[in-house]
């Protein structure tokens, strides 16, 4: 069984570098997954919604 890396949301100290660090997180976050596990990800939410 594979071991899942997790990534934390680094907090800011203010509201701006708060947004900043999101939008880094993010873009990392897109670098390193595929989109296949975003697909999945997106179709756990999108049905816990329509439940």
């Amino acid at each position: 069984m594979l071991k899942e890396k997790r990534e934390f949301l680094k907090p800011g100290r203010t509201n701006k570098e708060e947004r900043l660090n999101f939008i880094k997180f993010w873009v990392n976050y897109m670098k390193t997954h595929t989109d296949k596990e975003w697909s999945e990800q997106q179709n756990t939410i999108i049905n816990s919604q329509i439940k």
